[in-house]
């Protein structure tokens, strides 16, 4: 295999150069270097859109017998879970054009406190249509954050620092996810109310964007091509299309581990938790290999994840027993790892700094439609097949096979770069 500056663009728009060049307030010329106290801020900043469907999922009974009285419970409760999801999916766009209109920072400091004050606002409701409008406004909030905070990544990093740190994320975000599952299931010891408290964490991640990050502007280099350079439309479109596959791919562990589980004999919530809680290490792994491979080409990058997707999917639905199943999810959650920082390196080594905003709003939309679209075409594979969940998964697992197949062939075939086939 050959490092990716051999064969994709995505490597062209990432310079060797060691130093970002970054200004602030101060006078024309003066510029600065983000280190690894941005990245780590930035990182944290991340995890705050996480914790919007994490944090109430331990609560979802709890809510739904709070609320039985409602007559429209059945069709709220799931409303109110997924309204973050599908703010962030519609909005990423409109945030990310704001972003490069009037600026990252700013933008990402409101919506920031903002999160805080509507997350925390079912902390003092009782009203379950106050509560899910309160969930409406913190998916707009979330929007913003996920768009913008990777923005600001790619703004601030290049070449192989903006790859450690996209991985560093991704490994964060599964660590955080677990860790802020088990915090949200103790405070929901004390009432259904108990988890909304977390998002409060918010707080002191504005205070360290405040006091640590600034408004970036574009390297030289990108300067000078500002005035030439248009919205690569062909290049975000597939790999818009390329990200809403692989999300659908992503999400089928992340969504159907529990209900795989149960129908392989596992009746506990708490086994349930736990072998899921092994299965999702293999994140972090993957992030790590993301590490070592990512001088290499994007075409090897997808071809690891999805022939993990292809392994581990494929195991879910037809291994027996609880071991080899946690195993295949396992080794799915290991693509997972791989996945996102490399879907993410591929968008902004494409994407210029007039267009990064953009950029990263429709990259966010593609993600999240792919989240969506993914449980319903289980549902729907089970449905026109007559199969069950297991197969359903399996099919899929095939499905992530032939994609590897084809990205093999692709990768083989260099003739052209990814983004122009």
């Amino acid at each position: 295999m050959e490092p990716t500056a051999l064969h994709n663009r995505v490597d062209t728009h990432e310079s060797d150069h060691s130093h970002d060049s970054l200004s602030s307030i101060a006078p024309a010329g003066v510029q600065r270097q983000a280190g690894a106290l941005q990245a780590i801020v930035l990182v944290f900043t991340t995890q705050l859109p996480i914790m919007g469907i994490i944090s109430i999922v331990p609560i979802i009974p709890l809510l739904a017998q709070h609320f039985s009285g409602h007559p429209q419970v059945a069709l709220l409760i799931p409303l109110l879970i997924a309204a973050p999801s599908l703010c962030i999916a519609l909005l990423s766009p409109l945030a990310g054009f704001l972003a490069d209109k009037v600026g990252r920072r700013r933008l990402l400091l409101i919506a920031v406190f903002f999160y805080a004050l509507f997350g925390f606002a079912p902390f003092m409701l009782n009203d379950l249509l106050s509560i899910i409008a309160s969930r409406f406004c913190l998916g707009v909030t979330e929007a913003f954050i996920m768009t913008i905070a990777n923005t600001l990544m790619g703004d601030l990093y290049h070449g192989q620092p903006r790859k450690k740190w996209l991985a560093v994320q991704s490994a964060v975000g599964s660590v955080s996810a677990t860790t802020l599952l088990f915090v949200s299931g103790m405070l929901g010891n004390l009432g259904w109310h108990g988890p909304f408290v977390l998002y409060l964490l918010a707080l002191p991640v504005f205070v360290c964007l405040a006091l640590f990050t600034w408004e970036p502007a574009p390297r030289k280099a990108e300067q000078v091509a500002a005035t030439s350079q248009r919205f690569p439309v062909r290049a975000m479109l597939i790999i818009g299309a390329v990200t809403m596959f692989c999300a659908v791919l992503y999400y089928v562990e992340v969504l159907q581990i529990s209900s795989v589980l149960h129908a392989v004999g596992l009746d506990s919530p708490t086994r349930i938790g736990f072998a899921s809680g092994i299965a999702g290490i293999g994140v972090p792994i993957g992030a790590l290999l993301f590490s070592m491979i990512s001088s290499y080409s994007v075409r090897s990058h997808l071809l690891a994840a999805l022939s993990l997707f292809a392994v581990g999917l494929y195991g879910m639905g037809v291994l027996p027993g609880v071991a080899w199943v946690v195993a295949a999810a396992f080794v799915a959650q290991i693509a997972c790892g791989i996945l996102i920082p490399a879907l993410l390196t591929w968008s902004l080594g494409n994407l210029e700094f007039q267009h990064r905003g953009k950029g990263m709003g429709f990259w966010h939309t593609s993600f999240f439609l792919g989240q969506f679209i993914s449980p319903f075409l289980i549902t729907l594979l089970g449905l026109r097949l007559n199969a069950d969940l297991r197969t359903s998964v399996s099919i899929l697992g095939g499905v992530a096979l032939l994609a590897a197949i084809v990205t093999a062939a692709l990768y083989l075939k260099r003739t052209r770069p990814l983004q122009s086939i």
